[in-house]
């Protein structure tokens, strides 16, 4: 699967090996990243390509909370 986005977009950039980018792809995966993401962060993970329905839905929660917990 090849993206459009470089790693500096892709908050799910997970580490290069031998030259090659890798990503966390699974569902389980980006969650667990989504509980540790900043405000930007949420917003260019919006922005992932084939972005499943759960992650989603968990980032725009965190948004959520880290709108609430600035006020």
């Amino acid at each position: 699967m090849k993206s459009t986005q470089g790693r500096e977009s892709n908050p799910f950039y997970a580490r290069t090996y031998c030259g090659i980018d890798s990503y966390w792809l699974d569902a389980e995966s980006r969650l667990a990243r989504v509980r540790e993401f900043d405000s930007d962060q949420c917003l260019a993970a919006l922005k992932v390509e084939d972005l499943q329905k759960t992650v989603r839905l968990a980032i725009e929660r965190r948004i959520r909370r880290l709108n609430r917990e600035a006020r």
